[in-house]
């Protein structure tokens, strides 16, 4: 079976129209991302040195760095499209930032000169198959610093079928009813965001029958992946949120481990 929509990540339209409008169209975008935060300034974490793994256009990043002035980041995706978005938005932050070009299953690891205290993903893990799921969880933890932090924002199962279902349905509904919010000079930005969003409906709505391949939006149980990364070793594993589709799901790495 072929990847549908394989090039979605490769257009330097798509990657501004998402920098654009993913905070007002992906439900819960900033609520998860400014809980993550949260977390992070309640755990107090003498020096962040965090890795965002499948970055985008760097929303996230710049929220941390703004955050946290001592901070230092790796930026991580595959996309040069955008990784161009993401260093016009995080330019004022050069000195603090280092960007890595890979995908998940690349030697990335190898480019990173401090080990971070923090590893984070939003909303790009789920295109992995659960086997690679498994593995960039352990990849992480070997990453991360000892008593350094994991964290993943993304779309997941929930514990009942019909409740994922639901939960697929709200995002469109979401999608769709924000159009009245905008302003006339945001709509042909919307529409491009659109043009994309509607084949993630194809896929996960019209097709939700279909089999899934590397790519395609592989939604595991937020539980199941709790259950990996206990197996892998974290600890404090817990899903410190929730809101619909997306998951705030991680877990610490002890002392004295790989």
């Amino acid at each position: 079976m072929k990847q549908r929509d394989k090039d979605r990540f490769h257009s330097l339209k798509m990657a501004d129209a998402y920098n654009q409008m993913c905070q007002m169209l992906v439900p819960g975008y900033d609520f998860l991302q400014d809980t993550l935060i949260n977390i992070l300034k309640f755990e107090d974490i003498k020096e962040i040195v965090l890795l965002d793994l499948g970055a985008g256009s760097g929303i996230f990043l710049e929220k941390v760095l703004n955050e946290f002035p001592d901070s230092k980041c790796y930026y991580l995706d595959y996309s040069d499209d955008f990784i161009q978005v993401a260093k016009e938005r995080l330019r004022k932050y050069d000195d603090r930032v280092t960007f890595i070009k890979s995908d998940f299953s690349g030697n990335w690891e190898s480019k990173i000169s401090e080990a971070p205290t923090v590893i984070t993903s939003s909303s790009a893990i789920h295109h992995l198959s659960s086997e690679n799921k498994k593995k960039l969880y352990k990849k992480c933890y070997g990453t991360l610093k000892e008593e350094g932090w994991f964290f993943n924002i993304d779309e997941m199962k929930t514990v009942n079928e019909y409740a994922y279902i639901k939960n697929l349905y709200y995002w469109v509904y979401h999608a769709n009813k924000q159009k009245k919010q905008l302003s006339d000079d945001d709509k042909d930005t919307y529409l491009k965001w659109m043009d994309q969003f509607n084949n993630w409906k194809k896929r996960n709505v019209d097709d939700i029958d279909k089999p899934k391949k590397e790519g395609d939006d592989i939604h595991e149980s937020f539980l199941a992946q709790l259950d990996w990364l206990k197996e892998i070793g974290f600890v404090e594993t817990d899903v410190f949120s929730k809101h619909f589709l997306w998951c705030l799901i991680g877990g610490k790495k002890v002392c004295g481990t790989f």
